[in-house]
């Protein structure tokens, strides 16, 4: 079965990629060497975003493909407010 997705985005040793599938869900295919071409492996879900919808991908990952930095949809009416502490370090020392 064929598989659709937007945004690739390869492991940094070559051997997944990393894709946005249609429903914003984070996807990897494992990817190898077969004789003189590629084999792409099964392909399964990572995890769900609640990203925007883009053709350059609203996500990246680490070089080792285990952490992700995924731009979300926040649901205003339903957000905590952020607290900014600067000049902790100042608090430490007293």
């Amino acid at each position: 079965m064929a598989q659709s997705g937007m945004a690739p985005r390869w492991r940094g040793d070559g051997r997944e990629l990393f894709h946005m599938a249609p429903d914003n869900r984070i996807m990897s295919a494992e990817i190898g060497p077969k004789g003189d071409h590629l084999e792409v492996g099964a392909v399964r879900q990572l995890f769900e975003t609640r990203s925007p919808q883009s053709p350059f991908g609203a996500y990246d990952n680490s070089a080792d493909g285990r952490r992700f930095l995924v731009v979300t949809d926040v649901d205003q009416t339903n957000s905590e407010p952020i607290t900014l502490v600067v000049n902790w370090t100042a608090a430490l020392l007293k």
